[in-house]
This record gives C-alpha cells, sequence and structure tokens, in this order.
C-alpha cells in the first residue's frame, strides 16, 4: 500500500500526537489516527486548523512533507533543520547562472512542455477519428506547437522563450476548447497576468487547484533533492517566488493536471466542475482526483517528478545532460 496524504481542511480541528501516532480530533471526536510510517504528506487547508508542536516534529522525524496551502495554493511548508546544510547544490545552481548554462536548462524545460502538450492533442485527435469526429482543428493546432518547439533552440534569451512558449500556449488552448463540452465555457486559459472579463470558469478554477496540487509535489521534490527552490532558470528570481519550482512544473502541466482534468470532464463525473464555484466538496473531489490520478499512473508522477529533480541534481554536477521528460501518450 503506498504512502497517503492527509488533507486536513475543516475548520476546529486539532492535530496531535498519541503514542508516538497522528490523531486528528474534532472535539472529542477523532477523525484521523495514522501511523507516521502510514504517511508521505500532511496539508493543511484551513487557517481554523490548530496543530501541536509534538505533531510537527514527529513529521520532521519521519521526513512527512508538512504543507500549508490557502484555496488550494501552497504558501508555506515546515522543512527539517537538516536541509540547510545543502549549500554544494545551492551553489552550483548560482555558478550554473552565471556561466549562461541557464538558458539551456530553460530551453530544455520547455521542449518538454511543448511535447507534452502536443502529446495530449494528439491522444484526443486520435479519439476523434475513431469516433468518427474531424480531427482537423487538434491536428493543425499539434503541428503549430511542433513547429514552434522546433524554435526554441534558436532562442537567444530567455525572453525569446517566452514568446515562444506564448504562441505555442495559444494553440494548445484552442485544442484544449475544441476537445472540451461547450457547456463547459472554457474558451481561453486566464493567470493572474491575464484575468477574466468576468467571473472564472469551472474549468480554469479546476487548472487552478490542480497546477497548486502539482506545485505542492514539484516543491517537495526539490527539496528531497537538495535544491534551492527560489533560484530558477526560466521564471525570475523575486522575493518569495520559488522560481525553480515553477520551472519543473512546466513538464508535468499538460500531462499531469491538464490530462486528467480534460479526461474528467469529458465523462459524467464532469459536471462536478459546474459546482466548483458554490461546493467545498467539489473542490476536495478535484484535488483528490488529481492525486489519485498523479500516484496510480505507470509510473506513477510523483516518481517522474523527483526523478526529473535528480537529473537536475546531475546535470548541476557535470555527470549527465539534463533531458526534460518526454511522453508517449
Amino acid at each position: 500500500m503506498g504512502a497517503k496524504t492527509a488533507l486536513i481542511d475543516r475548520y476546529g480541528v486539532f492535530l496531535g500526537v498519541k503514542q508516538g501516532r497522528f490523531v486528528l480530533r474534532e472535539g472529542r471526536d477523532v477523525k484521523l489516527d495514522l501511523s507516521p510510517a502510514e504517511l508521505e504528506s500532511i496539508i493543511v487547508a484551513s487557517e481554523g486548523v490548530s496543530i501541536s508542536a509534538s505533531a510537527i516534529m514527529l513529521a520532521m522525524s519521519f521526513g512527512i512533507d508538512l504543507v500549508f496551502m490557502r484555496r488550494m495554493r501552497p504558501v508555506g511548508r515546515i522543512i527539517p533543520y537538516k536541509y540547510g546544510t545543502l549549500m554544494k547544490n545551492w551553489a552550483l545552481q548560482i555558478k550554473l547562472h552565471e556561466s549562461g548554462g541557464s538558458l539551456n536548462i530553460a530551453k530544455r524545460m520547455l521542449e518538454g512542455k511543448l511535447h507534452n502538450q502536443r502529446m495530449v492533442l494528439l491522444e484526443y485527435s486520435r479519439r476523434f477519428r475513431g469516433s468518427g469526429r474531424s480531427s482537423k482543428h487538434l491536428d493543425e493546432k499539434a503541428e503549430e506547437i511542433l513547429r514552434r518547439g522546433a524554435e526554441l533552440s534558436q532562442a537567444g534569451s530567455v525572453e525569446e522563450l517566452l514568446v515562444i512558449e506564448g504562441h505555442a500556449a495559444k494553440a494548445y488552448w484552442s485544442g484544449v476548447s475544441h476537445i472540451l463540452p461547450e457547456d463547459l465555457g472554457f474558451r481561453h486559459r486566464y493567470t493572474r497576468s491575464n484575468p477574466p472579463p468576468s467571473e472564472l470558469d469551472s474549468f480554469n478554477t479546476a487548472l487552478n487547484i490542480g497546477y497548486g496540487i502539482l506545485k505542492k509535489e514539484v516543491w517537495r521534490a526539490i527539496f528531497l533533492a537538495g535544491l534551492n527552490p527560489y533560484y530558477g532558470f526560466l521564471h525570475k528570481q523575486r522575493g518569495g517566488r520559488p522560481a525553480l519550482v515553477l520551472d519543473l512544473m512546466e513538464e508535468f502541466r499538460p500531462i499531469s493536471v491538464d490530462r486528467p482534468l480534460i479526461g474528467l470532464a469529458k465523462t459524467n463525473k464532469g459536471v462536478i466542475l459546474k459546482l466548483l464555484s458554490q461546493d467545498g466538496e467539489a473542490h476536495r473531489f478535484i484535488w483528490s482526483h488529481i492525486i489519485k490520478y498523479m500516484k496510480e499512473s505507470h509510473p506513477p508522477h510523483t516518481e517522474l517528478i523527483n526523478s526529473q529533480a535528480r537529473k537536475l541534481v546531475l546535470h548541476l554536477q557535470g555527470i549527465h545532460r539534463y533531458e526534460p521528460y518526454k511522453s508517449r501518450w
């Protein structure tokens, strides 16, 4: 049995320790009683949760990821004291950036992202043809992403890479909107820099939840690999911004979040997406759906993310050239 992830999002609960086990109480009622050996991570997703110092120390002793989230976005985590001694990898990150090698890493990460976006569209192109529907639009958008991917090697700066990524994203999300049921109302991918003109549609909301979960998993992998999460290669360094986490997320957005959410939208359970603006249970369903998909895929995406973080360390150490993760389908 794989290790569990505990989501604690109920107001007024208390997480403590009894006889070496985590115990979650709501008043006098015990809601959770688990051995630390059963847990991989604990997610605190409500500001009304109380947690004891003994629970924090038990989590650190067993290497359990303890993350705090607000509206399904990570806002902080508690890390073991010994992590602060891993200065060698941090120095290598800075050295690579100063030597100009960071541009090549950024190119490879975007190469992986664009490849995986294309694979998502080609998967549904194949399904459309199998069901007798025209795949022309998806094929055209997949071809455009392929052309944009070929331009990455010629880019001379991160700014040029971001322009290429932006063009590819426009083609990708056009393809995704063609796949999704029309009644979801998805037309564009909206972000903080590109906010919607009115209320955010349900699929964009689901994507935000999914990317928050992915961010947590990538952040954890980067810590386990001994890297500095704030010193990236593609995203600019800003105070409190985990740039390297955002970098490594790029390869996995299409396959770890977009793909399972598109699949959900195409089933009879897709109706739950329409409840996201009004139902906390719908948020928890999306959260558990993404986590389950990432852990139960073959191989598990959590393992793939950990592997990519370790590959980055090997690149920094000059042992192996970093290669992005490229899905087959």
